[in-house]
């Protein structure tokens, strides 16, 4: 596939980590997030993906404030990985609604790393 870079990151699984991920390209300048694909850009696919797209959009909609899923696309792909387009969004900053807005909850992407505000 690919590597990671400022607009693209790859998880072999889901896990809450991806809410982080998408503060961060909603916060800065939009991106790509391949669930189902490792570190090393190798589509290593999902064994339940409707289920974990389901989790994932919940999620998404349930921990992450404001808003943000209208800046946001989801794709099952056909090799079983999940593919989030997460487009800069209008109403920054974007922060986990667990933990507020505070460098704990607010992050931004600078190159291949989503790091605390």
């Amino acid at each position: 596939m690919f590597l990671e870079n400022e607009n693209t990151e790859f998880k072999s699984q889901f896990t809450d980590e991806i809410y982080k991920e998408v503060i961060a390209f909603a916060n800065t300048d939009g991106g790509n997030i391949f669930i189902g694909v490792d570190d090393k850009g190798n589509g290593i696919g999902l064994d339940d993906p409707d289920d974990i797209y389901t989790r994932i959009t919940n999620g998404i909609r349930d921990a992450i404030q404001p808003d943000v899923t209208m800046f946001i696309r989801y794709m099952l792909q056909k090799n079983k990985i999940i593919k989030i387009e997460v487009s800069e969004g209008s109403y920054k900053p974007y922060y986990l609604k667990s933990k507020g807005i505070k460098p704990s909850g607010v992050y931004v992407r600078q190159g291949a790393s989503s790091v605390p505000a």
